[in-house]
């Protein structure tokens, strides 16, 4: 009887199993496992039967599959029926040993090591191979590392494989840096007829007068005089012969002296001196200028960060705005505690939480840059040598002031830690000055050297008050509590108070910056029953004093209630709206 129910119950079993759907389970590291031990197995040698040989005549055994896998270029060659399909070995062509290594590896873990040494050799091959995630992590490692050393041979090299993004970003780092290439240096004349003429046809050439444009040409024609003779009537239609003055006349007749150039162009330097240049082509007439030629040096307040920026110039009285980058962000209901700082080259940088934003004024857009590795309130930024250092402020959650460091590179889009304060700080200024960066309080002066990673101590304010700080012909300037300024010469290592500031009871606020080669004071009230106004006044390091330049009324509607940050900032005015409407 037991026997009977045992078999009924399998046949009922049984028969519920057959009437179930059938189930599928995924083990999602099982490709990612796969993968490693077939790297193990290419390592050790193991089950490894192909072979492919690289132009320097090394071999490598590996699997085909899993090149086929990674390559577009390999899957056509051992599926689609070539020659090399059939054969036990490969002999890969115009690739050297280090990149088939490096794109063997990569096939195997997804992962590729690129470095200075190797980018355009590794590009090169990936370019080949058809490896596309290679070749746009090169071409981003090279955009990266664009520097004056290095930006002509990658616009050289972005134009032999027709790569017209990195091309692009080399002709921009060129165009911003032009006026380096004016006063010294050669890099452009190694580019060929064709890139050249591209570069000085650029609008965006940062340069204050066309014959800086023009002296590069010439100087390219020095270098190249091998060209054909049509070659130097080509480079000299690319300057803006008509954006010349009366003071340029002299530089042009200068020209005529010039051998070669007098003997192929002379009667079209004759008529570039004419003050009529109706007699040039059509494509000259009226050029527009080069964008470094509209640039304006202008103050910037900065309010609640949400709301633009206020770019003001109190010799003129122009005003525009500045588009905040957080229009777009979800930062919460508070976002004090931002920071603001300039490069020497006009890139603006805004910290705020773990964001930091680079605003390009040529492009007048914001980049969001990576991610910085702490959060803070209250912090400070600086600029060294093309890196950014964060430091001061309080941790958000304990509110314990921090004492960390941190380090962005421009370069290499990475952050680390450096060097921490040595002690913990208040309210401060970070300001940079021959090389180095200077922390001030109104208890301490830390200076920190980026080639030691060191920090020092120097000669402490010693003032009751610290308000703002500014770098001013090789001296920071202090405001202290007020009317008190004082300057701290590096060289000698002492304080000096200089001229009282000029405030009154109605003194809300007051910020120092540079301005044009000038130390401007910036203050602003706001009286009963009157409009809040922005005063500025110029120092006269000869006489010690403070001359008036001007009062705006309304200029700012939040410096009384949330207070503001000023600093100095080149702009280019084809790039910029006009808030008032003129």
């Amino acid at each position: 009887i037991l026997k009977q129910i045992d078999v009924s119950r399998k046949l009922e079993l049984k028969n519920i199993f057959m009437h179930c759907v059938a189930a599928s389970f995924l083990y999602i590291f099982q490709a990612k496992l796969a993968l490693e031990q077939l790297k193990a197995f290419y390592d050790a040698g193991l089950l490894t039967s192909d072979a492919e040989q690289s132009g320097t005549g090394k071999l490598f055994t590996c699997n085909r599959n899993v090149l086929a896998a990674a390559s577009p270029y390999f899957k056509s060659m051992f599926t689609g029926g070539l020659y090399e399909s059939k054969q036990a070995k490969v002999k890969i062509h115009d690739v050297d040993a280090e990149s088939m290594a490096l794109i063997i590896d990569y096939c195997y873990t997804g992962k590729v090591t690129i470095s200075e040494g190797n980018v355009q050799r590794l590009y090169a091959a990936a370019n080949m191979l058809q490896l596309e995630y290679i070749r746009q992590a090169c071409s981003n490692f090279m955009t990266r590392r664009l520097d004056l050393t290095n930006c002509a041979g990658i616009l050289k090299f972005a134009d032999a494989f027709d790569n017209q993004e990195l091309k692009d970003k080399a002709k921009a780092f060129i165009a911003r840096n032009f006026h380096h290439f004016c006063r010294k240096g050669k890099e452009l004349c190694e580019l060929n007829i064709n890139q050249i003429k591209e570069i000085l046809q650029m609008d965006t050439l940062d340069v204050d007068s066309e014959n800086k444009v023009c002296a590069i040409a010439i100087q390219w024609l020095e270098a190249n005089a091998a060209e054909k003779a049509g070659v130097i009537l080509e480079v000299l239609k690319c300057v803006r012969w008509p954006n010349f003055n009366d003071k340029d006349k002299a530089f042009i007749e200068g020209l005529k002296f010039k051998v070669d150039i007098k003997k192929q162009c002379l009667e079209f330097l004759e008529g570039a001196a004419q003050d009529d240049c109706s007699h040039l082509s059509l494509s000259l007439k009226r050029p527009a200028k080069r964008i470094g030629m509209t640039a304006k040096e202008m103050i910037i307040f900065f309010g609640d960060p949400k709301n633009p920026g206020l770019c003001y110039d109190p010799y003129s009285g122009d005003v525009f705005t500045m588009v905040s980058p957080l229009n777009n962000v979800s930062l919460g209901k508070s976002v004090r505690g931002f920071a603001v700082c300039v490069s020497p080259e006009s890139d603006l940088y805004l910290a705020l939480q773990k964001h930091i934003w680079v605003y390009d004024a040529v492009q007048n857009r914001w980049h969001e840059l990576a991610e910085r590795l702490l959060d803070r309130t209250g912090m400070d930024i600086g600029y060294v040598n093309g890196h950014i250092y964060v430091l001061g402020g309080r941790d958000p959650l304990t509110n314990d002031r921090r004492k960390e460091v941190e380090c962005y590179s421009i370069q290499r889009n990475e952050w680390t830690f450096v060097a921490p304060l040595p002690h913990s700080v208040g309210k401060m200024e970070v300001v940079t000055l021959n090389d180095r960066l200077y922390v001030v309080s109104n208890k301490r002066l830390l200076c920190y050297e980026p080639r030691r990673n060191q920090w020092l101590n120097c000669a402490s304010l010693k003032a009751n008050k610290f308000q703002e700080a500014c770098v001013f012909q090789d001296q920071i300037f202090c405001i202290c509590e007020s009317p008190i300024m004082k300057a701290y010469n590096p060289s000698q290592g002492e304080w000096r108070r200089i001229g009282d500031m000029p405030v009154d009871s109605n003194t809300n606020n007051c910020q120092v910056v540079r301005l044009n080669n000038k130390l401007i004071l910036v203050t602003t009230s706001h009286p009963r029953q009157v409009k809040s106004s922005v005063t500025i006044h110029e120092y006269d390091p000869d006489r010690d004093e403070w001359i008036n330049i001007g009062t705006t009324i309304g200029l700012l509607h939040y410096a009384i209630f949330y207070g503001f940050i000023c600093l100095t900032i080149l702009f280019f005015f084809g790039w910029i709206s006009d808030i008032l409407g003129k």
